[in-house]
């Protein structure tokens, strides 16, 4: 498990590229980018799902 607050910085980096337009899969590759891939590929994947699918996590976005 990772702590919260990588969680919370991950999901407000992907909840903005959602807000720019950009694609799932380009939300992950330019939070990729932007954290020098030091966060997990699997914690990507996850903020990028919740902030594209809020309702299967309502209480975190």
């Amino acid at each position: 498990m990772f702590s919260e607050f990588e969680h919370s910085c991950l999901l407000d980096m992907a909840l903005e590229c959602r807000r720019n337009g950009l694609s799932p899969s380009e939300s992950s590759a330019s939070l990729r980018r932007r954290t020098r891939e030091f966060s997990a590929p699997l914690m990507i994947r996850q903020v990028v799902h919740t902030a594209f699918h809020p309702e299967h996590c309502p209480d975190l976005v």
